[in-house]
C-alpha cells in the first residue's frame, strides 16, 4: 500500500473531528485489542524458520507517516513478526535471519516487472529478488509473508468516492498478477518453505466520520474490499497458500456494535481503523498498534 492521502477537504474535516494522536488500544478495546504473540510455549525446532522473507508493498516495508509530516519505513508487521521468530529461534538454539524486500507503492505489475517508485536495494524486480533468495535457500526452513494488490485498486478510491468500474478492473489486475507471483514463488520454493498471504483492512472506512454521503461511501468501500479480499483468498487457495485474515482482525465488516471512542460512539470497524491506522491525518497505513495486530494474525498461523 502506498502513502495515499484523503482529499484536502476530507482530511481537514477528519483532523477537526479527531485528535492527532490515537488513544491506546487497550482503552478502546480492552482485552479485544492486539496482544503480542511473542509469549507462550516455544514451537518445535522443526517448525521454527531459519529465514523469514517479507514481500509486498508498503505494509511489508513497515511504512508509517509521522505527525510532523515525515515518514519512516522498517517499523511494521514484518519487523514485529521477525522479533518474535528471532526470540523463538534463540530459545531453541537455532540461527535466524530476516530479509525484507517490501517496497512502498508496489503493485502486482511492478512486483513482477520492476518499477517500484520507492527506493529499494535490489536492481531487479522484487519478485526476481525473491525467487533468487528462495533458490539460494532451497533446503532451508524459510517463512515467506506476502501482501500485494492494494495499490492495484488504490487509485479508484479518491475524492471520498469509489470509482466502481475502476475498482473492479483493479481487482482483476490484482488477481492475475498475484497468480503469476505465487506461481513463481511456489516454483522456486524448497521443501521447507512456507508461504502465507494476507487480505486487507479498509482504511477508507474513515469517510464514515464526515457526513451521510461519507457513510454511504464507507459502506461501498467495504463491499469493494470484500471483493478484492475474495479474489486474494481464491488465488491464494488455488496455490495452496493460506490467507491470513487481517480484515477480520480489523473487524472490517462490523458496523455493529457501536463502541465508545473520543467522546462518541462509532461502528467497531470505523473505530478500529481510526485506532489502528494513521487515518486521523489522512494516511492509510497502520500505526504501531495496527501493525502488531497484523503480526499477531500472522503469528497465529505460524
Amino acid at each position: 500500500m502506498r502513502r495515499h492521502l484523503l482529499p484536502r477537504h476530507l482530511s481537514h474535516r477528519l483532523r477537526l473531528a479527531l485528535p492527532a494522536a490515537a488513544l491506546a488500544a487497550a482503552t478502546l478495546f480492552g482485552a479485544g485489542g492486539p496482544a503480542s504473540a511473542a509469549t507462550g510455549a516455544a514451537p518445535s525446532r522443526s517448525a521454527t524458520p531459519t529465514y523469514y522473507l517479507a514481500l509486498g508493498d508498503s505494509l511489508a516495508a513497515g511504512y508509517q507517516s509521522l505527525p510532523d509530516g515525515g515518514h519512516v519505513t522498517g517499523r511494521g508487521y514484518a519487523q514485529d513478526i521477525a522479533r518474535t521468530l528471532g526470540a523463538r529461534a534463540s530459545a531453541s538454539g537455532l540461527p535466524f535471519d530476516f530479509v525484507d524486500l517490501g517496497c512502498p507503492g508496489e503493485t502486482t505489475g511492478t512486483m513482477i516487472d520492476g518499477g517500484c517508485p520507492y527506493p529499494h536495494p535490489y536492481a531487479d524486480p522484487q519478485l526476481s529478488a525473491a525467487v533468487d533468495f528462495l533458490r539460494g535457500h532451497h533446503g532451508d526452513r524459510v517463512l515467506v509473508t506476502l501482501d500485494i494488490g492494494a495499490n492495484d485498486v488504490d487509485g479508484c478510491l479518491t475524492g471520498g468516492k469509489v470509482d466502481v468500474p475502476c475498482a473492479l478492473t483493479g481487482v482483476g489486475t490484482a488477481a492475475r498478477g498475484l497468480d503469476v507471483i505465487l506461481d513463481r514463488l511456489k516454483e522456486a520454493a524448497g521443501p521447507h518453505t512456507r508461504i502465507l498471504g494476507m487480505n486487507l483492512y479498509d482504511p477508507f472506512l474513515a469517510a464514515w466520520l464526515t457526513d451521510s454521503q461519507g457513510r454511504a461511501q464507507a459502506a461501498l468501500s467495504v463491499a469493494l474490499v470484500n471483493v478484492l479480499n475474495a479474489a486474494i483468498g481464491a488465488t491464494d487457495a488455488a496455490h495452496g497458500v493460506p490467507t491470513v485474515d487481517v480484515a477480520g482482525a480489523f473487524a472490517t465488516d462490523s458496523f455493529l456494535p457501536l463502541v465508545p471512542w473520543n467522546g462518541r460512539r462509532l461502528p467497531l470497524n470505523v473505530a478500529r481503523v481510526m485506532q489502528w491506522t494513521n487515518m486521523a491525518r489522512g494516511d492509510i497505513h497502520a500505526d504501531d498498534t495496527g501493525y502488531q495486530a497484523i503480526a499477531d494474525a500472522f503469528l497465529a498461523r505460524i
